[in-house]
């Protein structure tokens, strides 16, 4: 499913957020941040690298945990990717604009083909419908299309956050969805019972993370 978390300058997730957030979503999180006049990104984190990153950056930031569903397991494809001709797949770099998104569409295949048409080439790498979304807004010069396209989108620029779709808050951020939730809960009725207990009711399942 995918989860993202737009969090306000003070406003720093837990570390065992961030664990509930990857057991849901465990195929790499990314996490982008405001820097001088452009936007930076680092991508195919685990939690931990994620906490300790996050705790360096001042500002708001937005952090996303995927779910891999087109174009598969990929540490290139985790989120964001930057809104440019390339929309790189580049595990680190800066920007203009990035985009993150949750959830799935339907139309990246067509919209490939169109893109590449109108640009006359082909856009090599490995390739997901979030990508190609990245691609297409970028062609377009408009972001109104993101009204258009299933799903939650962040577009985060050095001057603005722009959301798309229903948003959630929760424990002070912005929040794409709350499935991640019963990570939370599960960890802390964990803690509050001890896992000999919580192992003990049928409960607990072995996973270390």
């Amino acid at each position: 499913m995918c989860v993202i978390l737009i969090c306000p300058p003070k406003v720093r997730p837990k570390l065992e957020t961030l664990k509930a957030c990857h057991t849901a979503n465990p195929h790499g999180a990314g996490v982008g941040w405001r820097q001088g006049e452009k936007v930076h990104w680092q991508k195919n984190l685990g939690p931990q690298e994620v906490d300790a990153l996050i705790a360096k950056l001042e500002g708001e930031l937005v952090i996303h945990f995927r779910w891999a569903s087109v174009g598969g397991v990929n540490p290139r494809l985790c989120h964001p990717f930057p809104v440019n001709q390339e929309a790189s797949t580049k595990l680190e770099g800066s920007a203009q604009r990035l985009l993150f998104h949750n959830g799935t569409w339907s139309g990246h295949r067509e919209a490939l083909k169109f893109v590449e048409k109108k640009q006359k080439r082909i856009v090599h790498g490995a390739m997901s419908d979030t990508r190609v979304i990245a691609l297409l807004v970028d062609h377009l010069r408009d972001h109104a299309v993101l009204r258009n396209i299933d799903g939650r989108f962040v577009l985060f620029s050095a001057e603005t956050t722009e959301l798309y779709g229903a948003w959630k808050t929760w424990d002070g951020m912005h929040v794409s969805n709350l499935g991640f939730l019963y990570e939370v809960e599960r960890r802390e009725r964990r803690e509050r019972w001890g896992e000999e207990k919580y192992e003990q009711l049928g409960l607990w399942n072995g996973r270390q993370s």
